[in-house]
């Protein structure tokens, strides 16, 4: 064979190597966007469900609080102001509305970023970072089963979402 004949022979090999690649990238790509895409959903669905339980948290600990100081002190009187005060203390603590709040706008961030065109790993990686901060704030603030479960699901579906983070360019 000659030159020419050998060349356009490799030319045509590396060629097709390189759609069978970049064939091979967009399915695995598709494949790739379905699993984070039904991660994301995941985290949607129990953050809401931590969400939710936000507004009632804070009368099942006042609740319980009562309950816990009729216990201890009988008939003696509570002062309602001081109760009050523990109560607004209490609600404070429990108060996860910015974590929820931050958490869903890294949920949005994210899905823009791996539904854009430009390299976004390296991003992504890093929000993954701060939506595990925003979930281990609202679990150190959870007194409560149903939002414990739920950030449980949550911080798994994140690791697993860094996992698969690796596979993005």
């Amino acid at each position: 064979m000659s030159d020419e004949e050998t060349w356009k022979m490799v030319k045509d090999l590396v060629l097709a190597a390189c759609d069978n690649m970049n064939l091979m990238k967009t399915r695995e790509g598709t494949t790739l966007a379905r699993d984070l895409e039904a991660r994301l959903k995941l985290i949607r669905e129990h953050l809401d469900i931590v969400a939710e339980r936000g507004p009632i948290r804070p009368q099942e600990a006042k609740e319980r609080l009562m309950t816990r100081l009729k216990a201890l002190l009988g008939d003696v009187e509570m002062d309602p102001t001081r109760i009050a005060q523990e109560v607004a203390m209490m609600v404070d603590r429990l108060d996860c509305t910015e974590e929820c709040v931050r958490l869903s706008a890294h949920l949005d961030q994210f899905r823009q970023l791996s539904e854009g065109s430009e390299l976004a790993g390296r991003k992504l990686n890093f929000l993954l970072q701060e939506m595990n901060r925003e979930a281990n704030t609202i679990g150190s603030k959870s007194n409560d089963v149903a939002v414990t479960r739920a950030v449980i699901v949550i911080k798994e579906e994140i690791e697993r979402l860094r996992e698969q983070v690796q596979n993005v360019e």
